[in-house]
C-alpha cells in the first residue's frame, strides 16, 4: 500500500535561489492544514532541518537510504524531518540505484513527502526527482539559476519520453521576485513564453521568509497572514489540485 499521497520534490541546479525557504514553507502549510508532513532533506548541508528549528546533525536521511531506521524529527506535531548531513556523500549512498529512495518513501505513513534536492549533485537531486509525483523547479533572476533550472526540466522531460520512474506534474517555481527590478518585473513572462506548456508559480521577495528561517519557526506559525505565506498557499492548492 502507497501511503503518502504527495510526494513532491524541489529541485534547483543552482543555491541561492529559494529553494529550501520554500520546501520548509510548504511543508509549513501543508502542516497548518492537518496534513501530516515529512520533509527529507537530501542536503550535505542540512539546511532544512537548521530552518525548521531540529537538530541538523541528527540521523536522518543518509541513515534511512542505508537500511537503518532512524526516527523523524519533531519540528510540530505535523511537521516531521529527516535531516541531510555530510554523510549523504558516502561512496555506499552514491552507489545506490535512483529508485531506493522511492521505494522507501511509499511506505511511511504520512500525506506528504517533501523532498528538498541539493543544488549542484545531480546524483542526490535524482533520489528526489525519481521519488517525487510532483517536481517544483525554483528559479530567481540570475542567468545561472535560470540556466540550472532549465538543466532540471530537461531532465524531467527525459524521464518522462522513456517512461521511467518520476513525477508526473511539474511546475517553475520564480522565487525572490522584487517587482522594483527591471529584470525581475519582466522575468515571468519570459519564462512562460520559453517554457510553455507548464505551471508557472511565485513566490515574491519578503523578508518574512528570512525571518522565519532566521529564527528557526515554520512560515505559518511565524508569519502565517504575510504574503508568501499566500503564495505558498496557492503552490499547494495547485499541487493538491493534481491529485
Amino acid at each position: 500500500m502507497t501511503f503518502p499521497k504527495h510526494r513532491i520534490a524541489i529541485a534547483a541546479r543552482k543555491g541561492g535561489v529559494g529553494k529550501t525557504t520554500i520546501a520548509c514553507s510548504l511543508a509549513s502549510v501543508f502542516a497548518a492544514q492537518k496534513k501530516s508532513v515529512l520533509l527529507i532533506d537530501l542536503d550535505p548541508q542540512s539546511n532544512s532541518a537548521y530552518a525548521l528549528g531540529v537538530d541538523p546533525g541528527a540521523p536522518g536521511t543518509a541513515e534511512l537510504l542505508m537500511g537503518k531506521q532512524p526516527s523523524p524529527l519533531v519540528a510540530n506535531e505535523y511537521l516531521h524531518v529527516y535531516p541531510g548531513g555530510p554523510n549523504l556523500n558516502n561512496q555506499a549512498i552514491q552507489s545506490l540505484h535512483p529508485e531506493d529512495l522511492a521505494d522507501l518513501i511509499d511506505r511511511v505513513p504520512y500525506d506528504v513527502v517533501i523532498l528538498d534536492c541539493p543544488p549542484g549533485n545531480e546524483n542526490l537531486e535524482r533520489f528526489g526527482i525519481v521519488a517525487s509525483n510532483i517536481t517544483l523547479v525554483v528559479t530567481n533572476a540570475h542567468p545561472l539559476a535560470i540556466m540550472g533550472a532549465s538543466r532540471v526540466l530537461t531532465t524531467l522531460d527525459s524521464y518522462r519520453n522513456k517512461e521511467r520512474r518520476g513525477p508526473k506534474d511539474w511546475a517553475l517555481i520564480v522565487s525572490q521576485i522584487d517587482v522594483r527590478r527591471g529584470l525581475d518585473r519582466t522575468l515571468p513572462d519570459e519564462l512562460k513564453t520559453m517554457y510553455p506548456g507548464i505551471e508557472h508559480l511565485m513566490v515574491r521577495q519578503d523578508t518574512n521568509l528570512s525571518q522565519a528561517v532566521a529564527q528557526q519557526t515554520p512560515i505559518m506559525e511565524y508569519a502565517p497572514k504575510s504574503q508568501s505565506a499566500e503564495e505558498l498557499k496557492t503552490i499547494a492548492k495547485w499541487i493538491v489540485e493534481q491529485g
